[in-house]
């Protein structure tokens, strides 16, 4: 029974200090969202960018990706395939700073699977 709850602390101590390291690493390197009048700019952690160009429209809209059994919220470009992900940004938070250099968004919500194809 001892032995029990000594195996019981050390995995929970692990945990613990798991979930510990991993917030430092997101607060030390954040993901960032650039947003401007000519593009918006999804730059992860580990510095991989992917962009919605102004070129392919101003009109944006929400989508839920899904990735296996993860569902992530996304930014598109209405009428094309392209979608990045937004991470942890809320959706408020991303609508507005996109209102706020001349993006117009479509108050619909689609769901995606994978890359980008509509599910049905």
């Amino acid at each position: 029974m001892g032995l029990a709850r000594v195996a019981a602390a050390v995995f929970s101590s692990l945990l613990v200090a798991a979930f510990i390291a991993g917030w430092v690493v997101m607060i030390r390197r954040p993901a960032r969202l650039e947003v401007a009048e000519d593009a918006i700019r999804y730059v992860s952690r580990n510095g991989r960018a992917s962009s919605l160009s102004r070129q392919w429209g101003d009109e944006l809209r929400f989508v839920q990706r899904l990735r296996g059994r993860i569902r992530t919220l996304g930014l598109t470009i209405v009428g094309t395939d392209t979608a990045i992900t937004l991470g942890f940004f809320s959706r408020k938070a991303v609508k507005q700073a996109c209102r706020a250099h001349g993006w117009r968004f479509d108050d619909q919500v689609s769901r995606q699977r994978g890359s980008g194809t509509p599910v049905k």
